[in-house]
């Protein structure tokens, strides 16, 4: 479970949590069985960091407009997009903190179907 995160495997983790923010019922073990080989304190750092401040306003918003998917090319871009804003600006990166800090506490039981779901699969052996 020690595999390197390369980039093209970075969107892929993305693309998949992404799925965790719809406002549908969620599949946790079929999402968690895609990236389950990745390192779990990797995971969630690319949860809250990168994926989060993206996806997450969509289950936080009383009328959520993503409901069945998220669309992976815009997933990509918009977390690209987030990146590259962050490490271009020194207040961006201060409020992109109190962000994470924000969605650590509010999304926080996402983040443990998340793992339950993670820890189940990587005890059906089901990670490549």
């Amino acid at each position: 479970m020690g595999h390197q995160i390369d980039q093209q495997a970075r969107e892929r983790i993305w693309t998949t949590m992404a799925e965790f923010f719809v406002d549908n019922r969620i599949d946790y073990d079929y999402q968690a069985s895609k990236i389950c080989v990745y390192p779990l304190k990797e995971l969630k750092k690319i949860f809250f960091r990168e994926v989060a401040p993206v996806c997450g306003p969509n289950a936080l918003t009383a009328a959520p407009p993503i409901w069945l998917s998220f669309d992976d090319q815009t997933v990509i871009d918009e977390v690209r997009r987030l990146l590259l804003k962050r490490d271009a600006s020194a207040f961006f990166r201060l409020r992109h903190e109190l962000s994470v800090l924000y969605l650590r506490v509010t999304l926080n039981g996402i983040w443990q179907e998340v793992e339950r779901a993670i820890t189940r699969q990587r005890g059906r052996a089901t990670c490549a």
